[in-house]
């Protein structure tokens, strides 16, 4: 009796089923020198029986083939000694079983009970006759049984709390997944404004290059809002909480733009004081945005490659290699297929990028998101100002809807702000706040400028008459070299770097 209560003591130590259920079988294995003891239990659903221990043993509860079901249908024990076992020599699995039974041995299948009288498990034991005979009244094999039983329900029990637990905690992982991403569409939606199929076409697309990986490259002209798309789809996508890194390439001299991207150990060039991270370090598990990527020089294009490539980079004046897991996302508002054919971009790097494409579309093309537009930053200006500009007129509206947009949205935004200074507060915007503003108005004013004998007089904004006289110029020089930038820039004395800069600045398209 002492030996059967320090095996309980031990039974009841035990947190998992399966080693619980090896060492019961192996306890009374030794115990009562049995051939064989095993633990068939239930699976979740009710259609299976599994023997704890032998994850090959499945046997079918519909099937009456083995005396697994009867037992659990009619919740009593089966004896059946080597004779009564020919009756059951359908079911190959059990006639397996059944071989380890001699002549001088007994197979007992018995339902073990919980304290509500239901079957939890079944236990199969095989052994002489007269000590499987003697079971049926030995208090300390029910005593130990019922111990297990017990042990056997706490523990299932505590894997289902463990279980519900888990899938209530996966279930606030996902809603709280599913409110960021209904939080980053309902940013995106604030910023991307436009109820224009375009932009509903576009702000679907963006989302569709969030759920990947793949580089994306987004196309449009200047001013049209390939930066906020760009943090759309990093916003959207799984790499949401990391940096989102960004870089204008033709805003940064060739010189520097380098060391930019790829950092520099401490004296590894002139005044390089302290080692310091690029910006591909920085972006690793977030998004690097290029932005103007076709202005990107081509000895910088082919060290760009290799980083697409292997993710490995090396920093200025390093003999090591480092590594950055970052998503490229690359913006542009020239050709790059014809920059390609020209020589100026690699092809390798055009095909690199050009994963997933992203056309924006311009002002021009979606009028009828004006008014949105507009209202947006009228909005933005009175939070900022501490003004209430009431809205645009009817004539206002009009006015903006039939003028052309070379700049975009940005040029909008520009015209916006300025009829706001020119309103008093709690009035609606007039068509006549844009008077001063428009361009046709400095067209007007740069013609005199330059064919009335230099009539300074007609000029009463000297920064706005030099942008105009100097967009003016590098407009009619495009236009004379069918919108060439490198040849523009060298009959102009200018470094072809310099000339984008200038017309990113001034808002000037290709011709």
């Amino acid at each position: 009796m002492q030996q059967w209560l320090h095996c309980i003591s031990a039974l009841i130590s035990y947190r998992d089923r399966v080693k619980l259920a090896d060492f019961y079988n192996h306890t009374l294995k030794n115990k009562l020198a049995l051939t064989a003891s095993y633990v068939v239990y239930p699976t979740d659903d009710g259609r299976a029986l599994h023997a704890a221990d032998n994850k090959d043993w499945t046997w079918d509860v519909s099937d009456f083939d083995h005396p697994f079901s009867h037992v659990l249908q009619q919740a009593s024990l089966i004896l059946l000694d080597h004779k009564r076992l020919v009756y059951w020599q359908q079911n190959k699995e059990f006639k397996q079983l059944a071989e380890l039974v001699d002549t001088t041995s007994s197979l007992l299948i018995a339902p073990l009970f919980n304290n509500h009288k239901q079957i939890i498990a079944i236990q199969v034991l095989i052994g002489k006759q007269d000590i499987i005979n003697g079971l049926l009244t030995d208090d300390n094999w029910h005593e130990f049984s019922d111990a297990f039983v017990a042990q056997w329900t706490l523990l299932k029990d505590m894997e289902m709390q463990d279980s519900h637990k888990q899938q209530l905690s996966d279930s606030i992982v996902r809603l709280k997944a599913q409110q960021r991403a209904k939080d980053a569409w309902l940013d995106m939606t604030c910023k991307l404004i436009g109820s224009s199929t375009v932009m509903e076409q576009l702000r679907e697309q963006i989302a569709m290059a969030a759920s990947s990986n793949l580089a994306v490259l987004i196309q449009g002209e200047t001013g049209s809002g390939k930066e906020l798309v760009a943090k759309a789809v990093h916003s959207l996508s799984s790499r949401r909480n990391k940096p989102f890194v960004a870089i204008n390439c033709a805003a940064i001299p060739e010189s520097l733009l380098e060391s930019e991207l790829f950092g520099y150990e401490k004296g590894a060039f002139t005044g390089a004081l302290i080692s310091r991270k690029g910006l591909i370090a920085q972006a690793d598990g977030g998004s690097l945005f290029l932005d103007e990527m076709g202005e990107l020089p081509l000895a910088l294009q082919a060290k760009l490659l290799r980083v697409l490539e292997t993710y490995q980079y090396r920093p200025l004046g390093s003999n090591k290699e480092q590594s950055s897991n970052f998503r490229l996302i690359a913006a542009t508002h020239v050709n790059l297929r014809q920059s390609v054919n020209d020589g100026g971009f690699r092809q390798d790097l055009y095909y690199r990028i050009y994963q997933y494409p992203l056309l924006v579309p311009n002002l021009n093309s979606r009028l009828i998101d004006i008014n949105e537009l507009a209202t947006y930053f009228i909005r933005q200006y009175n939070d900022r100002e501490q003004r209430n500009i009431l809205g645009l007129s009817p004539s206002a509206l009009n006015k903006l809807k039939s003028l052309d947009y070379p700049g975009n949205v940005r040029e909008l935004r520009s015209l916006i702000e300025f009829a706001c200074v020119q309103t008093q507060c709690d009035v609606l915007i007039e068509k006549s706040a844009f008077t001063t503003k428009l361009p046709l108005g400095i067209k007007i004013a740069v013609d005199k400028f330059v064919t009335n004998g230099n009539d300074f007089t007609v000029i009463d904004d000297l920064r706005t008459a030099l942008e105009s006289y100097e967009k003016a110029i590098i407009c009619n020089r495009l236009e004379q070299y069918n919108g060439d930038r490198a040849k523009a820039a060298e009959s102009l004395g200018l470094p072809k770097r310099t000339l984008a800069h200038k017309c990113q600045k001034l808002g000037i398209q290709n011709r």
